[in-house]
């Protein structure tokens, strides 16, 4: 009798005892994973994307505006944005004209003055004696030297052409610095495509073995390698060697002489990250192929006229965006679960 009682005591006791363990346990578990949580949220806030367009000229001022808003209205993960907006005065005026802007604590709008990008990029052709014969002029070239003009405290950029239209969050692009090597990699850019061959010596002559719509820089890098030193030296080679005189394709010549020249200080993007229509829309399967499927995160309209023509469906996909309210638009973006 005495045996059977203590052992329903013992049963009792051990029934109680996992109980209380598994409350604490549920207890415990939900308080980490709250404060695994708390914790991402934060560094995620604290992931800061600094985004770079420099757009001279009204036309360039108005694409500018509707990346933006593709930017903002396709906007979903909780983070905080700054535009770093290069342009002239009528340009400034235009955009906060555009979004009424009132810098929100996770969205802010800087801006800076053109002409000194532009006198880096008229000095640079002087030095080296050559022409710029792209048709955005002076405006496309200086975006290579945005470095020379960005505050110190800058580090992860992500430069972009006014004439960009994004179709997915601009995050999935952001998180490409992964590749980046930790105080080594300057920048990265997406591939002409098709690929040229492996042997292929880029001359600063056509096809570019870069394409620079969506280019991502380490400021910080750019700065300890002296990128200026050694854009130098890439055209000089260039000009002495290749006989280049022309800076054909703007920036692209010089961000490409300057990726086959150091590799050890550049990275090879994902096509995905730059929409090219010259890539994707005249030869469809085969960039499809290089990219693995993958769909664009963005449409590059090239040439960016036929952003203006509204018969043309990207044209159409511009009037969209550039007439969309906006309240629309996402400021804050949201923490999915």
């Amino acid at each position: 009798m005495n045996y059977t009682l203590h052992k329903n005591t013992i049963i009792k006791s051990v029934i109680i005892i996992s109980f209380i363990l598994c409350c604490l346990s549920i207890f415990y578990l939900k308080k980490f994973n709250k404060f695994n949580d708390e914790i991402g949220i934060k560094q995620f806030v604290q992931n800061d994307m600094d985004i770079i367009i420099v757009c001279g000229g009204q036309k360039f001022s108005e694409f500018a505006i509707v990346t933006v808003k593709s930017i903002l209205f396709l906007r979903r993960k909780l983070s905080n944005l700054t535009f770093h907006i290069i342009t002239d005065n009528n340009g400034k005026q235009l955009i906060r004209n555009s979004f009424n802007l009132s810098n929100s604590f996770c969205t802010k709008f800087l801006f800076y003055h053109i002409e000194q990008l532009v006198n880096i990029g008229e000095n640079f052709l002087k030095r080296h004696q050559m022409s710029n014969t792209h048709y955005s002029g002076l405006y496309a070239l200086s975006k290579a030297f945005i470095s020379e003009i960005l505050p110190l405290n800058l580090s992860n950029v992500i430069l972009l052409d006014s004439d960009v239209i994004f179709v997915d969050d601009i995050y999935s692009i952001w998180q490409e610095f992964q590749l980046f090597k930790r105080n080594q990699t300057a920048l990265g850019l997406v591939p002409w495509y098709p690929r040229v061959p492996p042997n292929y010596v880029y001359k600063g002559s056509g096809p570019d073995a870069f394409v620079t719509g969506v280019v991502l820089l380490d400021l910080s890098v750019c700065r300890s390698i002296n990128l200026m030193k050694l854009f130098d030296q890439v055209v000089d080679k260039a000009y002495e060697q290749y006989g280049l005189r022309s800076l054909w394709s703007a920036d692209q010549v010089i961000l490409s002489l300057f990726a086959t020249q150091y590799p050890e200080h550049f990275v090879t993007l994902p096509c995905y990250i730059n929409g090219h229509t010259g890539h994707y829309l005249k030869d469809s399967p085969q960039w499809k192929q290089a990219c693995n499927g993958e769909y664009p995160r963005n449409i590059h309209v090239v040439p960016s006229g036929l952003l203006l023509d509204d018969k043309y469906y990207l044209g159409g996909l511009y009037k969209f965006f550039k007439e969309m309210p906006i309240e629309w638009l996402n400021h804050c973006g949201r923490q999915h679960p």
